[in-house]
């Protein structure tokens, strides 16, 4: 048998063994994101900025909006069903997508192990899974944002002083552009992509004019939205007055926030014990990031990665004292992946120096993890519309009314109600005495027979509500749901 014949056999055969080692762990890895994404999916109703998508969703009418592109593609998606599970699942199919991107982007910056490590902890965070199986389009804008920074990667990671193809920057600008116009705070990447790409090109005059060409280009083809931009950051914009008592960030807020985007979004833990480990697990975060910064002879990749989780906040900051305190976990998504690249890059230098350390580190960031995964799936923190609108049309009866003290009845309502019953709107808004208490139930529609109530009230704070309604009512059924939501099935006295 001829031996050389064999050879080009060999290698070919160890080519595919070596692709098919590379690919496997983050096979694995986006296995295990598909699981968790799709997991209790539809274990609780749509919240009311969820609903709210849906209804901006219905409006056909296209215009130059704030950020049109996410409602676009949830109008198209609604065409194939409209089940809650259904309408979810087109953020999963961006979150898992946004976990392969940031691998690439990962590895292309510092390492096979650190993109790894990064796509992990991004499938780790309870934050991502949340907004993963959400109707909003946060996951879509941070998906879009990371392979728009995947394309300038590739541009400055590139040969030295190699002129980047107008492929590649394109493929960034059209990227940047989507990931804008789906949410504008994106716009803020743009600052750490001039740093990034001037730094690395700035003795390469052609390849800094070819940049700027197409910079201008995107900035050109934003221009139409920015004027609704501007309206809706404004002080007296609808935001602004829908979001009163918002204070701009204190250092310790700062701090916190490195928990919230890795291994707990909640307010609160449940004892002080928990409080303290959720403290010492910022610690930790926050010296893996130290130690990625830090070290003497770390890569170009890990600083621009550093670049493009930090610039982006300056501005969000700056804003947020100058006008509208903007600084909201579900707003500030976009530069999440970053930081997991940062920590990876941290996390890997440990192992080289201190492995014991290393796995300490890791299995402490698991276990927290792991908690705020736990809370994510087994505590419900919004109220349960769905489920309030189920035990009405179960239980309705002819010439029955429904009266809503919600918020947002006509967009709940719309998608979830079914039955026949007519539906009242009366807000328990800024009622609070007793005489305020007598009026909301004067402005009660006359039920010739049974009445529904739907209300959420602080019994804390207002005792006095079902008393006032006992009075004037008897209460034939009770139903209590999640976080102080009730209904009661009343008739007249």
């Amino acid at each position: 048998m001829d031996i050389n014949r064999l050879r080009p056999i060999e290698k070919n055969y160890q080519n595919a063994r070596l692709n098919l080692n590379q690919w496997v762990p983050i096979a694995l890895v986006m296995l295990l994101a598909m699981v968790l994404y799709f997991y209790g999916i539809n274990a609780e109703g749509l919240w009311i900025d969820e609903l709210t998508s849906i209804e901006d969703a219905h409006d056909s009418h296209w215009k130059f909006d704030v950020r049109p592109l996410y409602f676009i593609l949830l109008g198209l998606w609604m065409r194939l069903g409209n089940s809650d599970a259904w309408l979810r699942s087109l953020s999963v199919i961006f979150a898992i997508s946004t976990i392969f991107l940031l691998y690439r982007l990962g590895r292309r910056l510092i390492g096979e192990k650190e993109g790894l490590i990064a796509a992990g902890m991004l499938t780790l965070s309870p934050l991502f899974i949340n907004h993963a199986q959400e109707v909003r389009m946060y996951v879509v804008s941070t998906c879009l944002g990371v392979a728009g920074t995947l394309f300038l990667a590739n541009a400055v990671t590139g040969e030295k002083l190699k002129n980047p193809s107008h492929v590649t920057l394109a493929g960034w600008c059209v990227l940047r552009l989507l990931a804008i116009i789906t949410v504008p705070l994106n716009v803020t990447l743009l600052f750490a992509d001039v740093c990034v790409y001037g730094l690395r090109f700035r003795q390469h005059r052609p390849a800094l004019i070819r940049f700027g060409i197409w910079l201008v280009l995107l900035l050109l083809l934003w221009s139409p939205f920015v004027l609704s931009v501007f309206q809706a950051i404004a002080p007296d914009s609808a935001y602004a007055s829908h979001h009163p008592g918002r204070n701009p960030p204190e250092l310790a807020n700062m701090v916190r926030t490195l928990k919230f985007w890795t291994v707990w979004p909640f307010s609160v833990q449940a004892n002080a014990m928990a409080a303290n480990f959720y403290r010492l697990v910022t610690a930790l975060v926050a010296g893996m990031i130290g130690l990625a910064v830090l070290q003497k002879h770390r890569s170009p990749g890990v600083l621009w990665a550093i670049a493009w989780f930090t610039l982006p906040l300056v501005p969000i900051i700056a804003f947020s004292f100058m006008s509208i305190p903007i600084w909201v976990n579900r707003y500030l998504l976009f530069v999440s992946p970053y930081l997991f690249v940062v920590l990876a890059a941290g996390l890997s230098r440990l192992w080289r120096q201190w492995r014991p350390a290393a796995v300490a580190i890791a299995l402490i960031y698991l276990i927290a993890a792991g908690g705020g995964m736990m809370r994510y799936y087994t505590v419900q923190d919004r109220p349960d519309y769905k489920f309030v609108v189920e035990t009405i049309e179960q239980n309705e009866q002819p010439e029955d009314i429904v009266v809503w003290a919600f918020f947002a009845r006509k967009v709940v309502l719309s998608h979830y109600y079914q039955g026949t019953a007519p539906v009242y709107s009366n807000k328990t808004r800024g009622v609070k005495s007793d005489a305020e208490i007598s009026q909301w139930l004067a402005d009660f529609p006359d039920a010739p027979a049974r009445l529904w109530l739907a209300l959420k009230v602080n019994e804390d704070n207002y005792p006095r509500f079902e008393q006032q309604i006992e009075s004037q009512y008897t209460l034939e059924e009770k139903y209590q749901y999640e976080q102080g939501s009730k209904l009661l099935l009343l008739t007249k006295r």
